[in-house]
Order: structure tokens, then C-alpha cells, then sequence
């Protein structure tokens, strides 16, 4: 028996360990490819410059860390911060230590089979057929087909773990994912509130509980997913604000 136990704990952790190498790595990736891009634009700037006899050290780093700064690092950001990947990799690391690997792992297959991945097709299928301009809805006038959309396969999503009697905190926070939409749904009438800093915003807030020290880090990183989204001209500072302050406040009422 103590053997089996053993076999069963070495799985868990091997499943654990695969899933997290291959996130970082991810990640890893797309952060050398930004700095790679960044460096390539900031050296044709540099070229530029020097052919119009204006270059030097100086306007070299300059242009290296506007190219950086105004493109790719926001680009990368915008990326790592999306609602369909910061919060399922969060929702997958904290339910590994709290409930197992394999536990976080069938949660967060569930969230992705039942929501993320019916909505992702959908989405990709209204850009293919030029009903909508891009993969983040951009139009406002877009935007509450997608939010029926999303709060619908959430509503799914929360029956499908209830039904397999899943731990309580997935249907929580899809439950909370679900209020948020409620919200940018409702001031969509006046504005575009950012998605992406309101889902980053929730995330990192409902760290709080489990670990301070981690949402302390995680809501700084919310914030420049706001600022990214600024520096893609996705959103204006208002509507990143409305954002962050609804994750905050559905953080607030649902999870606290």
C-alpha cells in the first residue's frame, strides 16, 4: 500500500513538473523573441540615424528601449497577461498546492474544454469570416456577442464542476469570471472597459488569501498588463482604470 501511495505521489509530481516546465518555458520563448524583435528595430532605427548623420551610443540605447518599451515588451505583456492564459496558469499553480497536481490539472482541462476553448473558436471563426477585426474584439459594437458568449460556456463551465464535485474554488472563480463580465458588459454602453487589466486585476487580487507575498507581485504585473494595452492603443488610461478597479471590486464581492 505505502508503495502504491509512492507510485501515485511520484506521478502527481512528475504531472506537476511537466506542466510547469513547459509554461515557463513558453514564456521564456516568448520573452526572447520580444527582445529579439526589439533589438532588430531598434538597430534599424539605428542605421537610419547614423545614415542621416545623427547616431550615436547614446541615440543607440535610446532607440533600443523605445522600440522595447513602445512595442514588444508591451506586446509580450499583452500576451502573458490575456484572460485565457495568466489566469488559468495561476488557477493551475495555486490549485497544485492546495489540492494536487492532478486535481489542479483535471480543474483547469475542465475550464479550458467547457469555456476557454469553445469561446477561442468562436472567436477565431467571427476574425476568419471578417464579422470581427481582430482576435481581441476591438470594436466595441462587438463586444456584447462576446460577452453572451463568455458568460454563457462560464455558466457551463460552473455546472460541469458542480456536477463532478471538483473542488468549490473553480466554480468560484468562474462564478467571479462571470460577475466581471456582467460588469464590462454593462458599461460597454458608455466606454470599453480592458478585459485584459480586469481578469489580471481579479487574478492577482485573489491571490491575497493564499499568499500575500505572491498577489503582491502578481498586481504590479496587473498593472502593466493595463499599461500594455494603453501602448497597443487597444484601450485609453480610463478605460484600463475601469478595468482594474471592476477586478478589484468583483475580487472584493465574490472571493474575499
Amino acid at each position: 500500500m505505502n508503495q502504491f501511495v509512492t507510485d501515485e505521489q511520484r506521478n502527481r509530481r512528475a504531472i506537476f513538473i511537466e506542466t510547469l516546465r513547459v509554461t515557463i518555458r513558453w514564456m521564456v520563448v516568448r520573452a526572447v523573441r520580444s527582445v529579439d524583435t526589439g533589438v532588430k528595430n531598434a538597430r534599424r532605427w539605428y542605421a537610419e540615424k547614423r545614415a542621416s548623420g545623427s547616431g550615436g551610443p547614446y541615440d543607440f540605447m535610446r532607440g533600443f528601449v523605445s522600440a522595447l518599451r513602445n512595442a514588444e515588451v508591451a506586446k509580450w505583456i499583452s500576451i502573458a497577461g490575456h484572460p485565457f492564459i495568466f489566469s488559468p496558469i495561476v488557477a493551475l499553480l495555486v490549485g497544485a498546492s492546495l489540492f494536487g497536481p492532478v486535481e489542479s490539472v483535471v480543474g483547469l482541462l475542465t475550464v479550458i474544454l467547457c469555456c476557454l476553448l469553445p469561446v477561442s473558436l468562436y472567436i477565431l471563426w467571427k476574425v476568419r469570416i471578417g464579422a470581427w477585426s481582430d482576435l481581441d474584439v476591438s470594436a466595441r459594437k462587438d463586444r456584447p456577442r462576446l460577452f453572451l458568449i463568455g458568460f454563457a460556456f462560464l455558466l457551463l463551465t460552473v455546472l460541469v464542476l458542480t456536477v463532478t464535485s471538483q473542488p468549490i474554488v473553480y466554480a468560484r472563480g468562474c462564478f467571479a469570471a462571470m460577475i466581471l463580465i456582467v460588469g464590462g458588459w454593462f458599461l460597454n454602453r458608455w466606454l470599453k472597459p480592458s478585459m485584459h487589466a480586469g481578469f489580471a486585476m481579479l487574478t492577482a487580487c485573489s491571490l491575497w488569501p493564499v499568499n500575500a507575498w505572491l498577489s503582491l507581485v502578481a498586481i504590479p504585473f496587473a498593472l502593466a498588463v493595463g499599461w500594455s494595452r494603453v501602448q497597443l492603443r487597444r484601450h485609453t488610461w480610463s478605460e484600463v482604470g475601469v478595468g482594474l478597479l471592476l477586478g478589484m471590486l468583483v475580487c472584493r464581492l465574490i472571493l474575499a
